[in-house]
Order: C-alpha cells, then sequence, then structure tokens
C-alpha cells in the first residue's frame, strides 16, 4: 500500500514537472471540432492569406493580443478553440454579407461601416429578387407545359375510353349475334 502511494506521488509529479494536463472528453471534444475546422478553412496563417491581412488586423480583428497571434503561428503552440471557431463564423459570415469584410470591423466610424453594410446589403437583396423573379418565370413556365401535358393526357385518355366503350359495344353485339346463330 505504502508503496502505491509512493508511485502515484511519483507520476503526478512527472505529469507537473512536464507541464502535461490531463485532457478531459470536452477538450478533446474541441480539439476534433478545431481538426474538423482546419480542413475546411485552413490554419492561421492559410486563413490570414485568405482574407488578405497581416498579423497585426488578425490580432485586432480577433481582438488579441499580436503577441498571442505570433505565439499560435509557431509550432508546437495550441491555438484556443474559440479562434479557429470565430474564424469559421466570419468567413461564413464575409460569405452571407460581403459588406461585413475586415474593415468593417476595424473601422472606427460608425456611419462608414454602417452606410457600407447598408450599401452591401441593398445590393445582395436587389440580386435575390432579380433571381427570384428569373426563377418565378421558370417555375411559370414549367407549370404551363405540365398543363398542357396533362390536357394532352386527359384529352387521349377520353378518347381511349369511348374507343373502349365503342369495342365493348361491338363485342356484346358479336356475342349476341352468336348466341342468336345457335338459339336459331
Amino acid at each position: 500500500m505504502n508503496m502505491d502511494v509512493d508511485v502515484n506521488n511519483e507520476e503526478k509529479s512527472r505529469v507537473f514537472d512536464s507541464n502535461l494536463r490531463v485532457k478531459t472528453s470536452i477538450r478533446l471534444n474541441y480539439e476534433a471540432q478545431v481538426k474538423v475546422i482546419q480542413d475546411q478553412i485552413g490554419d492561421l496563417e492559410h486563413i490570414r492569406n485568405t482574407l488578405s491581412l497581416s498579423q497585426r488586423k488578425m490580432a485586432q480583428l480577433l481582438l488579441v493580443d499580436p503577441s498571442s497571434w505570433s505565439r499560435w503561428t509557431q509550432k508546437g503552440h495550441d491555438v484556443p478553440p474559440h479562434i479557429y471557431r470565430a474564424l469559421q463564423w466570419y468567413m461564413i459570415l464575409q460569405e452571407k454579407v460581403p459588406g461585413l469584410n475586415a474593415s468593417y470591423f476595424l473601422q472606427k466610424d460608425i456611419r462608414v461601416l454602417k452606410q457600407e453594410v447598408e450599401s452591401a446589403l441593398t445590393k445582395r437583396m436587389d440580386e435575390l429578387v432579380f433571381h427570384s423573379a428569373s426563377e418565378n418565370d421558370r417555375f411559370e413556365g414549367e407549370i404551363l407545359d405540365l398543363k398542357e401535358k396533362l390536357k394532352q393526357a386527359e384529352d387521349a385518355h377520353g378518347a381511349l375510353s369511348r374507343h373502349m366503350k365503342r369495342l365493348y359495344l361491338v363485342i356484346f353485339f358479336v356475342c349476341l349475334a352468336l348466341f342468336l346463330v345457335f338459339l336459331l
């Protein structure tokens, strides 16, 4: 028993001496999510290059000290998972609302920012309205085509039904005639 306590103390001291920390299941989950995000949008330097921002501007965008950015981009240093999540959201937001680019978040004059965003949103709404109108025209054309095909199918069904009635009537008279011939 005493030997077990010594072994446990020795193991603990090794963990603390080497600055390793035990990872919880939540931490492992976050790290897995970071890997997925990295596969989607790349590592920090790739994202920075994609956004065409300097290291200093990236740090300002993320509201972190530039030394943190420098540390994170060195090999062997972990990036907090929330940084990747924030960058993922930023990339998605920038894709959906082009006016909300880095300059929007880094500028200080709110009136200029408001005008840029309103302009970008107005442009995007105009694009959506135009595409919606052309889509509506296309759908209306398809609906008219389908109505015409349905009418043709109904007409063909009506003609076939009339021919079948005539055929049944002919068969009935033939059977009646045969019956009368055999009867007489």
